[in-house]
């Protein structure tokens, strides 16, 4: 029977839905087969879309002088 190592197979497929759902709050769920683990039900993580450079290009704009020093700080110079 189902226990902290593992679901044997036959198990597995008569309790499925509630194996899946254990998996969905983020137990780890190992499918045996003979005593050896063949197999891990885990929760389903989308894929994150990598980022795009650029993707703001001439979205905005600067300003004429943004980069000239700032006169409080002319001190630290």
């Amino acid at each position: 029977m189902g226990n902290k190592s593992g679901y044997n197979i036959y198990e597995a497929k008569t309790r499925l839905s509630e194996l899946v759902e254990k998996a969905s709050r983020g137990e780890k769920v190992i499918l045996m087969n003979r005593g050896e683990p063949v197999a891990m039900i885990v929760p389903f993580r989308p894929a994150r879309r990598a980022r795009k450079l650029g993707f703001l290009k001439g979205k905005g704009r600067l300003l004429a002088g943004w980069d000239k020093p700032i006169e409080d700080f002319a001190d630290y110079q």
